[in-house]
């Protein structure tokens, strides 16, 4: 098995949860259909494609830098028409305006893990190819479209599948989580975040992960684990 790894960052990022509307609050890490997205928009696939050709791609993600979370106050021009009484407007109508508080990730850092089936090596070589070069076909973002992102190539690594091991450095459903060493995780979150989702855009799957806030790996006992030749151990969705 070969794994194509390169780090995704950026000054702020948002990866709106999906159960919250009027205070829009933020994942600590981009959800699986969000990193297709970013595939994608490397790649060239068009919003209404990316989804059924990214497919057959297993995807792995890793915090690199410590979670920081902000709020700000954005200004949403109101879209919804001028009639009725709404006490967030202007009485103007040329100052239609609402202020959300929107919560943002600052200084964001993700390890990206890509792997493929043997008929999709193409288009892992693809991917490889515009990374190496820096280039992407759309511009990327970090969940909105003004939160300009960047990344850079890492590497191609061999890796093994393994049954068992007693760390992970990624971010692992729990379902994989056979038993956690509490003494060693000091810093530990969870969060339930969409796997799956179809080219419709509706989620199939939502699933719990956990991850260290700062980074560093998770001690314990951990089922189907994939260990790359740089002796990291990761899960792949």
């Amino acid at each position: 098995m070969r794994i194509l790894v390169f780090r995704l960052f950026g000054d702020l990022a948002h990866f709106r949860k999906f159960y919250t509307t009027s205070s829009p609050l933020s994942f600590s890490l981009p959800p699986l259909p969000t990193v297709r997205g970013i595939v994608g928009a490397i790649m060239g696939f068009k919003k209404d494609e990316y989804l059924e050709n990214t497919k057959h791609l297993k995807i792995g993600i890793k915090i690199e830098n410590p979670v920081k979370k902000t709020r700000m106050g954005i200004n949403l021009i109101f879209t919804k028409g001028t009639s009725g009484f709404d006490p967030t407007l202007s009485s103007k109508k040329q100052a239609l305006r609402t202020q959300v508080k929107f919560e943002f990730l600052k200084d964001v850092c993700y390890k990206i893990y890509i792997s493929s089936e043997p008929n999709e090596d193409d288009l892992l070589k693809h991917l490889q190819n515009r990374l190496l070069n820096h280039q992407t076909f759309y511009t990327i973002s970090l969940g909105l479209s003004e939160l300009l992102a960047d990344f850079s190539f890492e590497g191609v690594y061999e890796a093994v599948e393994e049954k068992e091991v007693s760390m992970v450095h990624s971010v692992i459903p729990v379902s994989a989580v056979k038993s956690l060493d509490l003494e060693k995780a000091k810093y530990i979150a969870k969060e339930r975040i969409p796997t799956f989702m179809l080219p419709s855009r509706q989620v199939q799957k939502y699933e719990d992960v956990i991850f260290d806030i700062y980074g560093s790996p998770l001690y314990g006992k951990f089922n189907n684990i994939i260990k790359l030749e740089n002796n990291e151990h990761i899960y792949l969705w």
